[in-house]
């Protein structure tokens, strides 16, 4: 290991204060030291630190709501589309999107991303997201941890 105060290289180092700074020292410069204690060690530490100062606590992922695309999200388009009486050409240009596109979105065939999901409830003036409460999801999953599985069974429902 390398001295961190004069820079040699010894087999063994010593974890001591230098005015306020903790180095791994070899046995020649740790006389300008005074060695760390293990308390003084584990306050030291910077990501201690941070987690003292921030009050880290983890967070479930079940705590808050998660967004869901509704499942009749084809239906809703094309019925506001057909309220506003635009084609699905018109109403692929005013989304700066193709009418194939739009066609994909109201058969069902095409699950919108978030970017599409939020360009298309400005122009329609409709919600096609739904949140999810934490006991929606235990409800759906029967008290057992959310799996991939349940994600993918979702999608194709």
């Amino acid at each position: 290991m390398i001295c961190e105060l004069c820079g040699t290289e010894f087999p063994k180092t010593k974890r001591v204060i230098i005015e306020g700074t903790a180095l791994n020292v070899c046995s020649n410069c740790a006389k300008f030291g005074t060695p760390v204690t293990k308390e003084q060690a584990r306050k030291e530490s910077p990501v201690l630190q941070r987690l003292e100062r921030k009050r880290y606590r983890p967070r479930d992922i079940y705590e808050r709501e998660v967004d869901i695309l509704v499942r009749d999200f084809s239906t809703r388009i094309r019925e506001a589309r057909m309220r506003m009486d635009i084609s699905q050409e018109e109403f692929g240009k005013q989304l700066n999107e193709k009418w194939s596109v739009i066609n994909k979105l109201e058969t069902g065939d095409l699950r919108p991303d978030d970017k599409l999901v939020t360009k298309l409830e400005r122009a329609l003036g409709i919600t096609l997201r739904e949140k999810l409460k934490p006991t929606e999801v235990e409800k759906k999953t029967a008290g057992k941890a959310l799996t991939i599985g349940d994600l993918i069974r979702e999608a194709n429902e």
